[in-house]
């Protein structure tokens, strides 16, 4: 069975370490991997961080050009807006104003989550492009990562073997295992998910803390 192939490929990888986890652990990490997994399988696909920037910049520009067309329409545009919706409201009651101030508003804020957007983007080294993965993908593996180290207990590494240009053992290696074996419909470059897995290491730091060895008696 699958599982118990992914279990004898994580045994095997792990043969090596400084403790070597048990199959009830190995088997909780397979578990949880699947359910992560298959989780993110069922969600709508985010945008990255830059491409959020890039929209919302685009937004608060088009508010700006709408604030400034309401201004040039006035009440005089607002009456035939109001006439085409078939509202009920008496021409006194039409300000155009408040509603050129809320789009002056949202542009505003639009333009600030731009800038949050775009620090997000270069906190994750998302601005950079290329050949980079979705936002998905980035919180995926991520919550992989945090699952190989809490349960196994291991702090992530990222060796590349130099002869394949790849990382071939650890929690990237297990990470594409378990996409392989849990998203199989999809075919992810493995250069993509070694790098993925290296930006969020360098983003998260992920550290092990062993617990406090307990006072003597």
């Amino acid at each position: 069975m699958p599982d118990g192939r992914l279990l004898e490929w994580l045994k095997h990888d792990l043969r090596d370490g400084e403790h070597s986890p048990s199959d009830e652990t190995v088997l909780e990490l397979i578990e949880d991997a699947k359910r992560l997994i298959t989780l993110y399988l069922r969600r709508p696909e985010k945008l990255r961080p830059s491409a959020v920037a890039r929209e919302l910049n685009s937004l608060a520009t088009h508010l700006n050009k709408a604030a400034k067309a309401a201004e040039t329409l006035g009440n005089q545009g607002l009456l035939m807006i109001v006439s085409m919706s078939e509202a009920n409201l008496d021409s006194d009651e039409l300000d155009m104003r408040q509603h050129i101030l809320y789009l002056q508003r949202m542009a505003v804020w639009s333009r600030k989550a731009a800038e949050v957007a775009d620090q997000h983007s270069r906190s994750a080294q998302d601005h950079k492009g290329g050949n980079t993965p979705n936002q998905n993908l980035r919180e995926l593996v991520a919550l992989l990562l945090m699952a190989y180290q809490e349960i196994l207990g291991i702090r992530p590494s990222h060796t590349i073997n130099p002869a394949t240009g790849l990382v071939e053992r650890g929690a990237s290696a297990f990470i594409k295992q378990a996409l392989a074996l849990y998203w199989a419909d999809h075919t992810f470059e493995p250069r993509l998910i070694d790098e993925t897995v290296r930006r969020s290491l360098l983003v998260r730091e992920l550290e092990f803390f062993d617990p406090p060895p307990l006072p003597a008696s």
